[in-house]
């Protein structure tokens, strides 16, 4: 298993003017779909259920969004529509790829979301927040070479 530290990522905040700078649990990671891959920052969102990113993000990898299985997802600013379109995902310094199911929106409140359902399930998320950093380890051991 391979575990390694992030440091949580200062980006601008857009709600309060008083605070320019917020800190998030963000990952670089790629995704692969065949031979395409895009490298993406995503937040960590233990509280979502799917892994999300935008439909841009799909086409650059060669999908054809609305093709996929279509789902309703909830959440704190209401209902969207995704595509589930099957993936593979590969965290920045790690050697090995993840296959997973994620969605594609039109929304333009997504960007790049890790939740429970691919992410979650395939690695250890340990929020250090006190300390601004996010550990992750990955739940296979490496294949033997």
């Amino acid at each position: 298993m391979k575990s390694k530290s992030f440091a949580y990522r200062k980006i601008p905040n857009l709600t309060v003017r008083r605070k320019r700078w917020i800190k998030r649990p963000m990952l670089q990671v790629t995704l692969h779909n065949g031979t395409k891959r895009k490298q993406v920052v995503c937040i960590v969102d233990s509280g979502a259920d799917d892994c999300l990113f935008h439909a841009s993000v799909g086409r650059s990898l060669g999908i054809d969004v609305g093709s996929g299985r279509r789902k309703i997802l909830g959440g704190i600013a209401g209902s969207i529509e995704a595509y589930i379109h099957p993936i593979e995902i590969q965290v920045q310094d790690f050697d090995e790829r993840v296959a997973i199911e994620a969605g594609f929106t039109e929304s333009d409140g997504v960007d790049a979301i890790l939740g429970q359902t691919g992410f979650f399930e395939n690695f250890r998320i340990c929020f250090e927040r006190y300390r601004w950093r996010i550990e992750v380890t990955s739940r296979r051991e490496p294949a033997s070479r």
